[in-house]
């Protein structure tokens, strides 16, 4: 879940709403029984939970905001059979800020200011492990080599707290063993197996 809030975004206007308080509460309340499963799974248990577009960016929106780095403004996602979009406002003057490391300064001497960075792709999540793979990407309406895109999220990523790297491989919390992804929203699996109860 908290992969999302570190990828980029997609071509197009997003066609969600605003943010809904009981929608962020519903996906608050999801990831909370995500975790007590976890911790109390019996054997040969596994659980199913749906988490909706409106959900999760209610949840990006109301609650996980406030803990970005002040280089990732905004951050809304679009689910779609096999695909995620979304839309990502970055501020690239805080990108380069503090940072130690040689990329994240190339890149705030390259690009100065707010700008909205688009991406079209798919997440990988599955046997416990999780990454975003591009496939296509935007920079404020115009093409960007999809190298320099996949520098720009993967320093914005390695900014949050904790730090790491949305498109390499990462093992997902709370023994999630794969997510699939449909059109308005996604389906989290948690081991052992890849049925079980539904949580709507």
């Amino acid at each position: 879940m908290f992969l999302l809030a570190l990828l980029a975004s997609a071509p197009g206007e997003p066609r969600s709403s605003a943010p809904s308080r009981a929608a962020a509460k519903r996906c608050g309340s999801k990831l909370e029984k995500l975790e007590s499963f976890a911790e109390n799974r019996k054997p040969a248990q596994s659980q199913t939970t749906k988490f909706t577009e409106d959900e999760i960016n209610s949840y990006l929106a109301l609650n996980l905001s406030a803990r970005y780095h002040p280089s990732l403004q905004k951050l809304v996602v679009e689910f779609e059979d096999n695909r995620l979009e979304a839309t990502a406002t970055v501020d690239f003057d805080r990108l380069g800020t503090t940072s130690t490391g040689m990329l994240p300064k190339l890149i705030s001497l390259m690009f100065s200011g707010i700008h909205t960075i688009a991406a079209d792709g798919r997440l990988v999540a599955i046997d416990k492990k999780a990454h975003f793979k591009l496939a296509q990407a935007l920079f404020d309406g115009r093409a960007l080599p999809k190298p320099m895109v996949e520098a720009i999220i993967s320093a914005v990523g390695r900014k949050q707290n904790p730090p790491f790297d949305p498109l390499q491989p990462s093992e997902m919390p709370y023994e999630i063993d794969k997510v699939e992804v449909h059109r308005e929203y996604i389906m989290v699996y948690q081991s052992p197996g890849s049925s079980g109860a539904v949580t709507e």
